[in-house]
């Protein structure tokens, strides 16, 4: 009986331990709070849920008497939440937290990501994605539904000469082997015209899709070679980021190799006529229905000019899409 009443002894001896270390944590960061909210936030987290963990032995009593004893510090140390930072540390090393940006993510959407994830691998590229586009909680659930991972896992058709560029990393990240258009009713696209229109009157959706640094410059952009002969460009966009007018071509079938030569003429025209000597080279980007990689990547090998050529594909065409796609990949 007296072992038992020791053992009890020191059990108590711990647990206020923990209690008076968890409680100095907080402390400790309320001031530092003040300035970097968000941050000193999640590391206080995290140092809470290591301490749970070092008492994975003691069961749920243990979490169920903290979250009683941490009341007078408001409702977010409550059971469900002492658990959730439990889970967040068990999830992260430290080293993550500091290289990644893991601490710019509100508590909230780290939650849904973490929720989300099917691999730790998928729960930081999400975490950063979000942090380098300023994703709101909504928009990484609506990336999560369009598989912004999982499309991001398929390489993209470009030129070579892309990467010689010399914001090549930020270029290579402005296409994607597919766009997602989940605000078109394909049910009501029966040709080129009726797409054009849908995506024009929904150009917001169209640019928050493209990623972030795009400005519209103009729809239906004219170029005029003289009274009687005019050209149309679908979109006309301007990159913020990379400083470079982005042509942008859409087509409803299959990619052939004359749209090729189509968007050549665009994006040189736009060096010609607009770009100025503070712009970076013109980049073309084709939109098409399907594209047979063999003939897409043939086209343009050798190219000097930086193009990419995409699919779009509407919400229920992904899921089939990605599947043999990543499926090649192996």
């Amino acid at each position: 009986m007296m072992l038992k009443d020791k053992q009890t002894s020191i059990l108590e001896k711990n647990y206020f331990k923990d209690l008076e270390r968890i409680k100095q944590t907080i402390k400790n960061n309320q001031y530092k709070a003040m300035v970097v909210v968000n941050s000193t936030m999640i590391l206080t987290y995290y140092e809470i849920g290591t301490i749970i963990n070092q008492r994975k032995s003691w069961g749920n009593k243990y979490i169920e008497r903290l979250a009683q004893d941490l009341k007078e510090f408001g409702k977010g140390f409550s059971y469900d939440s002492l658990k959730r930072m439990a889970q967040f540390s068990n999830e992260f090393t430290m080293q993550e937290i500091r290289e990644q940006a893991v601490p710019q993510i509100p508590w909230g959407t780290l939650l849904e990501i973490m929720k989300k994830s099917r691999s730790h691998k998928e729960m930081l590229w999400y975490i950063n994605e979000t942090h380098r586009n300023g994703w709101s909680r909504s928009m990484v659930l609506n990336q999560f539904k369009l598989k912004a991972y999982e499309r991001s896992l398929v390489e993209p058709i470009t030129s070579s000469n892309i990467l010689e560029n010399k914001d090549s990393d930020l270029v290579h990240e402005l296409f994607k082997d597919t766009y997602v258009f989940d605000f078109i009713d394909p049910n009501h696209i029966k040709n080129e015209k009726d797409l054009k229109e849908k995506m024009l009157g929904h150009i917001l959706e169209v640019l928050k899709e493209l990623g972030t640094g795009f400005s519209l410059v103009g729809k239906e952009f004219e170029i005029k070679v003289d009274d009687n002969e005019i050209y149309k460009i679908d979109l006309l966009l301007y990159h913020t980021k990379i400083h470079a007018y982005i042509v942008i071509e859409v087509k409803t079938g299959k990619f052939q190799p004359k749209d090729y030569g189509q968007l050549v003429f665009y994006v040189n025209a736009i060096d010609i006529l607009e770009k100025t000597d503070e712009d970076n080279s013109t980049i073309g980007l084709l939109l098409c229905k399907d594209a047979n990689r063999f003939v897409a990547q043939t086209t343009i090998k050798g190219s000097s000019i930086p193009v990419g050529i995409s699919k779009y594909k509407f919400l229920e065409e992904l899921p089939e899409y990605l599947n043999k796609r990543l499926k090649e990949k192996k």
